[in-house]
């Protein structure tokens, strides 16, 4: 065991595992053995804390470049085939019933899949998430001036007349 890694709990370690393996927080983080309360926004939380933390993303950078040292593909091309994929450039062999080989596009499904591993391996990722409670405030006051603009409105088509004299008397004050 490296120096490095003594620091670190064997939660951490299990997780750091697990995200070299798939990439993915949240899925490191429950194979890692997180027993949340069962929401979706709790275990992202939690992984983007885990994955947050100082020592572990220390360690998962110095595994990233030891296997950058070993492999024979480097990071730039692996974000290059990512990008044409992303953009449809890239085509897949396919048998038709005749026999036949030809080359068709590649799907739209590995297109968005593309697209979201270049999101998360150059940082693009939405760091903000959606707070739900502070919308559904935000949609209960907006909902309320509506409320209120429709009353002042309807109080005002009914009475047009003296609604039209008092703007009236304001313009001459």
């Amino acid at each position: 065991m490296k120096y490095s890694e003594k620091k670190l709990t064997l939660y951490q370690l299990a997780f750091i595992d697990e995200f070299m393996a798939s990439g993915r927080k949240s899925e490191a983080l429950l194979r890692a053995g997180y027993k949340g309360n069962g929401k979706k926004s709790s275990l992202d939380s939690q992984a983007a804390k885990m994955y947050a933390n100082p020592k572990v993303r220390a360690e998962i950078d110095r595994r990233r470049a030891l296997l950058a040292e070993k492999s024979l593909i480097s990071s730039e091309q692996i974000i290059n085939r990512l990008a044409k994929m992303f953009n449809g450039e890239l085509t897949t062999q396919y048998v038709t019933k005749q026999g036949d080989l030809v080359e068709v596009p590649i799907s739209y499904k590995n297109q968005i899949e593309a697209g979201k591993l270049l999101s998360a391996i150059l940082g693009l990722e939405a760091e903000k998430k959606i707070d739900v409670k502070h919308e559904v405030k935000i949609t209960d006051h907006l909902s309320e001036n509506l409320e209120q603009a429709t009353r002042t409105f309807l109080a005002k088509r009914v009475e047009p007349k003296k609604l039209i004299a008092a703007e009236y008397e304001e313009i001459q004050e």
